[in-house]
């Protein structure tokens, strides 16, 4: 009687074994490569960035900081040094289960936020020169846009003083319903140049006021340049297109260009006298639209004496005309 022959189970078991730990490891990779891409270290960065801006700010300012403070801060500037170092041999992977906890640098974080107030972290990171990118007109501002309107301000300043050299340059020049030509188009360079220079000094008072306070935010940058936009457009029609009866008389004598700086810099006024103006424009159309629907009858009583009117300074006109032919025959 022959022995039946055993059933080789074991060849299949390391195969069930061996699959799941293959997918898992490749789960695993792939979700590092995520994580590798995805940069998660970028808080943690900007938060140790912030941090020691923050350190440096209230240090300076004798402020006084809990010590553990400056250990958190150690111990994640440490992290990341190393982190960067690996990154840089790209054998760099994200684990969140050796990396620090950042819940203690988010604590330092708001016990430092708390203590520099009303300025904020990005305000003082943004001042901060060893986070500053290297430039050579750092000594105007660690800010960018502060020197770009310093820029602006420069070339509004010299075009201003240039272009007031020109004998086009007159009290009542400006006015385009009695200049044309180059002398019109001088005299309106002139009052832009000059709304430019109220709003460029506005626009740079108004950041000074931010960075001394520690509450600038360059989210805000693009609103600056609307400002200085918004005050030439400003500048120049209050200057040369509201009607002035003696423009020499402006301002004790100024005149149109003090207009244009005054436009420039405060653009809201001019924004206020427009809006006057529609006001009034309102206020007349809708009193002339209250009397046509109020009093038909009367405005058909007045249309028809003024057409009577007419007709007969037509008629007195062609009587003394004919009179006046027949004198002369």
């Amino acid at each position: 009687m022959s022995t039946p022959t055993p059933i080789a189970t074991d060849t299949t078991i390391p195969a069930q074994v061996d699959t799941p730990s293959l997918c898992i490891e490749d789960a695993d990779s792939q979700m590092r490569i995520r994580e590798l891409d995805d940069d998660p270290t970028q808080i943690r960065d900007l938060f140790l960035k912030e941090v020691n801006s923050m350190i440096r700010y209230t240090m300076s300012a004798g402020q006084k900081i809990p010590t553990r403070v400056f250990a958190v801060a150690e111990k994640f500037s440490a992290e990341h040094q190393q982190r960067e170092r690996e990154k840089q041999v790209g054998s760099y992977v994200f684990d969140r289960t050796t990396a620090l906890d950042i819940t203690q640098l988010s604590e330092v974080h708001d016990l430092l936020s708390a203590a520099i107030a009303p300025a904020t972290p990005r305000a003082i990171l943004l001042l901060d020169p060893i986070f500053t990118k290297k430039s050579s007109f750092n000594w105007l501002s660690t800010v960018p846009l502060l020197r770009r309107l310093m820029l602006v301000s420069f070339l509004s300043l010299i075009g201003f003083l240039l272009i007031s050299q020109s004998p086009y340059i007159t009290a009542t020049g400006g006015v385009i319903f009695t200049q044309h030509g180059l002398p019109l188009l001088v005299n309106l360079l002139f009052f832009v140049f000059a709304a430019a220079l109220g709003a460029s000094f506005s626009s740079l008072f108004q950041a000074n006021e931010y960075i001394v306070s520690g509450i600038f935010d360059p989210k805000f940058d693009a609103s600056y340049w609307i400002r200085i936009q918004v005050g030439i457009i400003a500048g120049l029609i209050l200057a040369s297109l509201i009607p002035i009866e003696d423009p020499s008389k402006v301002l004790n004598g100024l005149g149109k260009p003090a207009l244009a700086l005054l436009g420039g810099f405060s653009a809201s006024l001019v924004h206020r006298i427009l809006n006057l103006f529609v006001g009034a424009l309102e206020g007349v159309v809708k009193k002339m639209g209250a009397t046509l629907l109020d009093n038909p009858q009367e405005n058909a009583r007045k249309e028809a004496d003024a057409q009577k009117a007419i007709e007969t300074m037509v008629q007195t006109s062609v009587e003394a005309a004919i009179q006046k032919q027949n004198n002369a025959s």
